[in-house]
């Protein structure tokens, strides 16, 4: 601010100016220790001299204590015959508080009032003094000013109520481990001394699987993936406070059927391809089928039997009455059956030699084949995704159980999908298991047709629906290989068995045609490596018994998909279509570890049986 003395300096008298500074200097002292305010009355006024008018002005200034920032200051000024005048203080540009106000009228009875705040110090200022206004004389007064801090502390009134929190006395789980597709009692105890203040209420969460009844004390839990599931209950008494609730854990095994099982021997019998006929009309194999069905039956070692895939020829008609009878003929095996489709039941229904039909290039339509009444011959008019979903509802009724006796239990993709992949639910054909310590899984991967690229009909391209479920079901089978390597890694299994119809190194169809099973034959290369134990793969569909290992680069065939050399892998092509009836009897030995060879590789060893 501007130094007082200096500003009134003019016309006035030098014991004046000596007293003004004496009065200031002590003033500024007190409000550094006390926060006071000096007030000064002078006979000067802003713009004009010390001689002029009746009027003066008043000087001030304001020291706070160290430390303490005044955010806003301000006065107001009273006098005689109703005088006032009032304003703001700029203190944004000084520690202090200073100004000059000027236009006072010469009187007597006047009080200036100060305040300030300090919105950071939390400090709320005020403080006032009279004086009088003397023209052309200089009167010194000091306003005292008080400070008061906001208040730092407060008080809370409690009222207080007791709860007894609720306790989990125990959970029990029957049984503790199921295969995947079972189911699991729980149930937990739980008591709440003071029953209040709402009766018990059970909540359980399940880290996998199912769970019907979960806000009951007894729900029950189905498995659903192979792991340990962690199940958690939680039992509250309606308070919501945290840490209330009650709460106890425990685990559930689900695991592939069979896990964990004897590591006895087994004898199975494997077969496909059958029964071939050689047009619409030919039922020779079909009728051979029951003497078939006995022969295998009458083996004394045999427990399970795997079909391959195709259960008629490609120049047979994909009708509904075909697939029941052979579903009915299947009813005599007195062992489980494993069955996986092939092509020729579903994939293939679309070509004419199987009753589907042709497209013409004339009419842009398709011309189906007809019967002498003139209606389409096959089911759904050959159309592959109407007989996939014919042969699911037949063969696949009852998901998780294998046909023929027994009611083997199997891990089926329908119970078992990633909910990632939701469309993967659809493939109940897709299905894993476990007996003599080795892991079994099969996917649906037809032959003959390039993994279903050969386009439906024989149309310029293929339909957005077949080219959806060349890729839905590929995504499928992938996973579900991924899934049975794991299981097998997890299980300690001796080695794995992959079902499947397609006969991925036919050479007959030619590298070109075969390029639609690489993402197939790349995931099994990958996952037998990794693996590093015997891995056997069966499947049928060139009809020609061969028993190889193609993924070697030494074997002729490894052409058709380049670039592998997986020493534990082998392949059978099981023998079919043509009489007689043959099956391979494939014996399983935990314990054994044959070297490769054209009839026994690791735990496995077979011969072809013409009954």
């Amino acid at each position: 601010m501007r130094d007082l003395a200096e500003t009134c300096t003019n016309g006035w008298k030098t014991d004046g100016k000596a007293v003004r500074a004496a009065s200031l200097s002590a003033r500024i002292a007190a409000v550094a220790l006390t926060g006071a305010v000096a007030v000064f009355a002078a006979g000067c006024g802003q713009g004009e001299s010390a001689s002029d008018g009746d009027t003066g002005a008043v000087g001030l200034a304001l020291v706070v204590a160290p430390g303490v920032i005044l955010d806003e200051a301000t006065y107001v000024i009273t006098g005689p015959l109703s005088f006032t005048k009032s304003g703001a203080i700029d203190v944004s540009e000084s520690a202090r508080i200073s100004a000059l106000i000027p236009g006072l009228p010469a009187g007597t009875g006047f009080t200036i009032s100060l305040s300030a705040t300090s919105l950071a110090g939390g400090l709320s200022c005020a403080g006032a003094a009279a004086f009088d206004v003397l023209a052309k004389m200089t009167t010194a007064t000091t306003v005292h000013v008080t400070c008061h801090e906001g208040a730092r502390t407060g008080s809370v009134s409690v009222t207080g109520t007791v709860n007894v929190c609720p306790i989990v006395d125990g959970v029990s789980v029957s049984p503790s481990d199921a295969i995947v597709g079972g189911s699991v009692a729980l149930a937990a105890g739980a008591h709440d001394s003071d029953a209040g203040p709402a009766p018990l209420a059970y909540h359980w969460t399940a880290s996998g699987g199912t769970l019907t009844g979960a806000e009951t004390a007894s729900p029950i839990f189905t498995c659903t993936t192979p792991g340990i599931a962690t199940l958690a209950v939680t039992a509250t008494d309606g308070d919501a406070a945290p840490g209330c609730a009650a709460a106890a854990t425990v685990t559930v095994t689900c695991h592939v059927p069979g896990a964990g099982g004897p590591a006895a021997p087994m004898t199975i019998a494997v077969y496909g391809d059958a029964p071939y006929g050689t047009s619409p009309t030919d039922t020779t194999q079909t009728l051979l089928t029951p003497a078939f069905i006995a022969a295998v039956n009458a083996d004394p070692d045999v427990s399970l039997v795997l079909q391959v895939g195709d259960i008629h020829s490609g120049k047979q008609f994909c009708t509904e009455a075909y697939d029941r009878t052979i579903f009915d003929l299947w009813r005599a095996f007195s062992d489980p059956l494993v069955y996986t489709p092939g092509d020729n039941e579903w994939a293939d229904c679309h070509k004419a030699a199987e009753g589907g039909g042709t497209y013409n290039a004339s009419t842009g339509q398709i011309d189906f084949v007809l019967d002498a009444a003139g209606s389409p011959v096959d089911y759904a008019k050959g159309d592959p995704l109407a007989n996939l979903a014919l042969v699911r509802s037949i063969f696949f009724a009852g998901p998780g159980v294998a046909l023929g006796g027994g009611g083997k239990p199997l891990l089926t993709q329908a119970r078992a999908f990633d909910p990632a992949h939701p469309s993967d639910a659809a493939f109940v054909e897709n299905v894993m298991w476990e007996d003599a310590r080795v892991l079994f899984v099969t996917i649906n991967l037809p032959g003959g047709s390039n993994n279903d690229a050969d386009v439906w009909y024989g149309a310029p391209k293929a339909t957005p629906a077949q080219t959806q479920e060349a890729a839905d079901r590929t995504g499928a089978d992938l996973r579900w290989l991924d899934l049975a390597f794991a299981q097998a890694q997890a299980d300690g299994a001796v080695a794995v068995i992959i079902q499947a119809q397609a006969d991925m190194w036919d050479p007959e169809k030619g590298a070109a045609h075969q390029a639609g099973y690489e993402p197939i034959v790349a995931n099994v290369a990958a996952h037998a490596l990794a693996y590093g134990k015997p891995v056997l793969m069966l499947n049928g569909d060139s009809h020609v018994y061969l028993s190889h290992n193609p993924l070697s680069a030494a074997d002729p065939l490894a052409s058709l998909h380049p670039g592998y050399d997986v020493p534990n892998f082998h392949r059978i092509v099981v023998h079919g279509s043509t009489l007689p009836l043959e099956y391979l009897r494939l014996v399983i030995d935990p314990a054994a570890s044959a070297p490769e060879g054209p009839s026994a590789f690791g735990p496995f060893s077979w011969t072809r049986v013409m009954p």
